[in-house]
């Protein structure tokens, strides 16, 4: 499973099925994953904060090869695109165009044909149609919110969920997923932790952490604008 569909997963309320972030929000989380995800299967980089200003923070194509997922590689052939530009600003470009709302609903009808969460269409204020994904298998999610609770109370993370948990830090959403065991204050010290920590190779923890960051700086641009 990609972490994009775990973060869409979390993202949902269990029953109803309701996403717990506005549709800005969500689209920039997940563009943001995916990016993340070509970078853990070596695909795309980010330049060094140490270079020139005119190079540093920059996205840069390693191979543009299939990653044998079709969501990726659809990813894959936008970011290639977007070479050169910063993080930020390509998740903004995403968010406000059909990239956005391309990847998103590839990500849902994934999780959907799966049989991981069905699709409910609703009608609000009797013009707009919004999507809720109710739960259908439970397993899944339960499996990714262990794995959350487990690091947020003072387990080892994998790569894998100190990503996720840096992709609901940077979306306020972190607080509103965890189990009702866990302190909430508790769990924003622990994800600090998590986030300083070395939990992969250096320069691909850079890069990771720079798209991290630009998920939770587009989501605020894109809120005061």
């Amino acid at each position: 499973m990609l972490i994009a569909e775990e973060y869409a997963l979390l993202a949902r309320e269990e029953d109803s099925g309701k996403v717990k972030v506005s549709g800005p929000h969500l689209r920039m989380a997940l563009c943001g994953a995916l990016l993340i995800d070509l970078v853990l299967r070596e695909r795309i980089s980010v330049t060094p904060h140490d270079l020139p200003w005119r190079e540093r923070d920059r996205i840069e194509v390693l191979l543009d090869s299939s990653t044998e997922d079709r969501i990726l590689d659809l990813a894959l052939a936008e970011a290639v695109k977007q070479a050169g530009h910063k993080p930020k600003d390509v998740i903004l470009k995403w968010n406000n165009g059909r990239v956005g709302k391309l990847l998103v609903e590839e990500v849902m009808t994934r999780l959907v044909t799966s049989g991981i969460v069905g699709r409910e269409r609703h009608t609000v204020m009797g013009v707009i149609n919004v999507d809720h994904f109710p739960e259908v298998d439970p397993a899944p999610e339960r499996e990714v919110r262990q794995r959350v609770d487990a690091a947020l109370m003072g387990g080892e993370p994998s790569a894998r969920t100190a990503i996720l948990i840096s992709l609901l830090s940077a979306t306020d959403l972190l607080t509103k997923v965890i189990s009702e065991e866990t302190d909430k204050r508790t769990a924003r010290k622990r994800a600090k932790e998590i986030a300083a920590t070395e939990w992969t190779g250096r320069a691909v923890k850079e890069a990771i952490s720079q798209i991290s960051a630009s998920v939770g700086a587009a989501a605020v641009i894109a809120a005061n604008a």
